[in-house]
C-alpha cells in the first residue's frame, strides 16, 4: 500500500481507522487503504512507526555522510595535486 497523505481519521468503538491516500495515474488524490489500529496498541504502534523512521533516517544520514566525506577526500587529493604542479 502506498502512503502519500493521510484523509479521514475516526476512532469508534475503540477502533483507529485512518484513510491513507495516494495520488493515482490520473493525478488525482485517491484513497489507497486503511489502517485498523486497537485503542489499546495505538501507542505502541506509533513509537514503533517513529523507532523505524529514526533508524531508517540515522542510516541515510550515516551513508550521506559517508559519501561527503569521500567527496571532500577526492576533491582535497585534486587540489594537492594542482598545487604542487603550480609550485614545480
Amino acid at each position: 500500500m502506498l502512503i502519500e497523505g493521510l484523509g479521514n481519521v475516526s476512532f469508534i468503538n475503540g477502533l483507529l481507522r485512518i484513510q491513507t491516500l495516494k495520488v493515482n495515474s490520473e493525478g488525482i488524490v485517491a484513497e489507497s487503504g486503511t489502517i485498523e489500529i486497537p485503542g489499546n496498541k495505538v501507542g505502541d504502534v506509533i513509537n514503533s512507526f517513529a523507532t523505524a523512521a529514526q533508524g531508517i533516517s540515522d542510516k541515510i544520514g550515516d551513508n550521506t555522510d559517508a559519501k561527503s566525506k569521500d567527496n571532500e577526500e577526492t576533491s582535497n587529493g585534486k587540489k594537492d595535486k594542482k598545487d604542487s604542479k603550480k609550485k614545480k
